[in-house]
């Protein structure tokens, strides 16, 4: 209450309590007011920045949508924003609107892969550098015209040529063929004379012509397509009459056999195999699967043979002794052996250390096996007259004129022979003993090592 004097007379004005909380009550709602106006505006401001920016008001905050949709806003800016491109072209094709996800799956859609690489009947498919690209050159787009637009933009494969070379040189490995030369391919041995063949042309794909060719395709969106390559023949160097004066004995071995008629009968068994036989370019001979199965059923008779160290007779005896052979005639020949064993005792009919044990159930056993690694045949000539064995390795010269193959073996350890099993024979007289079968000794030699000398 307020008084007021004027002129000794006395003025009051009256303010009721009610009137004054009310007062207070109205600014307090003004304020809460303006306040929300002014989150609303900042938010709404907010969505406005971030849709520059291609990010979602959703993204900017969990209620902003709420709020900017109850303000009165025109429709179009109601639209939820994604992050697209305006007004961009790829190879011609628009991506206007799109995602980025949206434009590589549309691009790798419209550009199916299937390019191949084709020679007479055979397909090589071509890797699909496609997916990689593509996201590739979408990234670079995004990163520069996000609703800015107005550009067109092309799907440049031109550096994937080195990839696509690797790939025909691949291709080319398998088509390509070698020629081959004229050569020994048999024998005839009515008139005991080998055969001569001529040779055939080989081929060679053309492969810079290939490499331009896909990458013609490539260039001009062409992914479908089978590029067939060229090729050219490419003609032998040796003809058949030409061959048949390069051939002669490259590696010779001879032994001597024993009286033994059984033995010596599997052992004419075993040559008769060997005898004739032509090993072409990349060919594996296997003694094992040249002679096969050594059974009474193909032959082969009992006789004298070591099993696991022990003395014993059995069906195929005395062919080790072809094996052994044989084996020193390939060594001299300059042909390198891929498996050969030795036997647990030392054989009298070659060097101890120089031999080759073979055995074989019909399934697997010890063998003696070589690869012909040379680019015409060799072959094998076995003769086996008066006792007297010998192996011959038919061929183009290996080794260079004038060097020869020598092999050496060190005994590093011996073994005694295996104590003595006692039979009993009732032929026998009264403490009489017969030794049937004369042990002997066995040894360790170091690894056997072939080396040339100059003759």
């Amino acid at each position: 209450m307020q008084e007021h004097r004027n002129g000794g007379s006395r003025k009051r004005k009256i303010i009721h309590p009610y009137k004054e909380k009310r007062f207070y009550i109205g600014t307090i709602i003004q304020g809460m007011v303006i306040l929300s106006l002014l989150i609303v505006l900042f938010f709404y401001i907010l969505s406005l920045i971030r849709r520059g920016k291609g990010v979602s008001s959703v993204e900017a905050h969990p209620s902003a949508d709420k709020i900017v949709a109850e303000l009165t806003i025109p429709e179009t800016e109601t639209e939820i924003i994604k992050d697209v491109i305006k007004n961009i072209k790829i190879d011609d094709i628009s991506m206007e609107g799109l995602t980025k996800e949206e434009t590589i799956e549309k691009l790798l859609d419209t550009y199916t892969w299937n390019l191949q690489l084709g020679y007479d009947d055979k397909v090589q498919p071509m890797e699909n550098p496609l997916p990689e690209k593509v996201e590739k050159l979408v990234e670079q787009i995004y990163s520069e015209n996000v609703n800015n637009g107005n550009e067109i933009y092309n799907l440049d494969l031109s550096d994937i040529e080195d990839s696509i070379r690797s790939q025909i040189e691949k291709a080319a490995e398998k088509w390509n063929k070698a020629p081959l030369n004229g050569q020994l391919t048999g024998r005839n041995e009515e008139s005991k004379t080998w055969i001569y063949s001529e040779g055939t042309n080989g081929v060679e794909i053309n492969q810079e012509k290939a490499v331009q060719d896909v990458m013609n395709a490539v260039n001009n969106k062409k992914f479908e397509e089978t590029i067939f390559v060229e090729s050219s023949q490419t003609s032998p160097n040796l003809s058949a009459a030409a061959a048949k004066k390069e051939y002669k004995v490259i590696g010779n071995f001879s032994t001597i056999t024993t009286d033994n008629q059984n033995r010596n009968n599997n052992i004419n068994l075993a040559v008769n195999a060997l005898n004739g036989l032509v090993i072409f370019p990349g060919e594996e001979f296997s003694f094992n699967r040249t002679t096969g199965n050594r059974t009474i059923e193909r032959g082969y008779k009992p006789a004298g043979a070591y099993r696991n160290g022990e003395f014993v007779e059995e069906p195929g005896g005395g062919v080790c002794q072809v094996s052994s052979t044989l084996y020193n005639a390939i060594i001299f020949s300059g042909i390198k052996t891929k498996e050969r064993n030795p036997h647990s005792f030392e054989p009298s009919y070659v060097i101890p250390g120089e031999d080759s044990m073979v055995s074989y159930d019909g399934y697997s056993g010890p063998d003696l096996r070589f690869v012909n690694r040379q680019n015409t045949s060799v072959a094998i000539r076995a003769v086996f007259e008066n006792k007297k064995l010998t192996v011959s390795i038919i061929g183009m010269p290996i080794l260079t004129e004038g060097v020869k193959m020598s092999m050496r073996s060190e005994k590093v350890k011996e073994y005694d022979p295996p104590a003595p099993k006692y039979e009993e024979d009732q032929a026998l007289q009264t403490g009489q003993e017969v030794e049937t079968t004369k042990g002997v000794k066995g040894s360790t030699r170091d690894k056997n090592s072939a080396s040339g000398s100059c003759c």
